[in-house]
């Protein structure tokens, strides 16, 4: 494909088109762009090579300018000197150079014609790829901060009350806090059955000793009888 044609190809291309519905946009404008400064690096060779073979044109112009109009002259003093033969040849060699005039003049009229071209092109073809690399920016900014977002997600499910560490934890916690609880009432209700054990002892020592006082001043009335 001639330069023309692949400049002509990036100009005319949609880069929302280039990247819509890509699994990676990001990578194929990168891409883009990378193939944008190539073509835009071999269009500006073109111009260049293009321009300086319109230089050396114009030097062969003017060299043959020059020869016609020198060859011009004599013919003139053939003439004059009656050497018609001579004149003839400095005619035909006259004529051979202005040939070559006017096909150097159509070289540099057609080598204009490429350079303002490939100016043209060039010139949109920047644009194009100022437009790439500024869309590209772009994207690579969103694409960093929807990274940023998709890992503060998931450093906020990681610490979140609901993640596995966590909900571990809790369950760590409630069974240590019931355990401690169990032990409390244990230990509570120890200290209410040893109490109410003490209570009882000591209420059926007294009753005990009622009976046992009752007994004996039976006894002793008995025995005064």
């Amino acid at each position: 494909m001639g330069i023309f044609s692949r400049i002509s190809d990036i100009i005319s291309a949609n880069l929302n088109d280039m990247v819509e519905g890509m699994e990676d946009p990001e990578k194929m404008l990168r891409q883009a762009v990378r193939e944008m400064e190539t073509t835009i690096d071999q269009a500006k060779e073109s111009t260049a090579k293009t321009m300086a073979g319109q230089k050396m044109i114009k030097t062969e112009l003017e060299k043959n300018r020059q020869q016609a109009k020198l060859w011009t002259g004599r013919a003139e003093t053939a003439v004059a000197d009656g050497n018609d033969e001579l004149a003839r040849k400095a005619i035909a060699r006259k004529q051979e150079h202005e040939k070559l005039v006017v096909a150097l003049e159509d070289e540099i009229a057609e080598a204009d014609q490429t350079i303002q071209r490939l100016r043209h092109q060039l010139s949109a073809m920047q644009a194009k790829l100022a437009e790439a690399k500024r869309r590209l920016t772009t994207l690579s900014a969103r694409k960093r901060v929807a990274d940023l977002r998709s890992k503060v997600n998931e450093v906020s499910e990681s610490t979140s009350p609901k993640s596995n560490a966590f909900a571990k934890f809790d369950r760590m916690r409630e069974k240590v806090e019931m355990a401690e609880a169990q032990a409390d009432a244990m230990r509570e209700l120890g200290c209410e059955t040893g109490a109410n054990a003490a209570l009882t002892l000591e209420t059926e020592q007294e009753a005990t000793s009622a009976e046992v006082e009752a007994e004996l001043a039976e006894l002793k009335k008995k025995a005064k009888a």
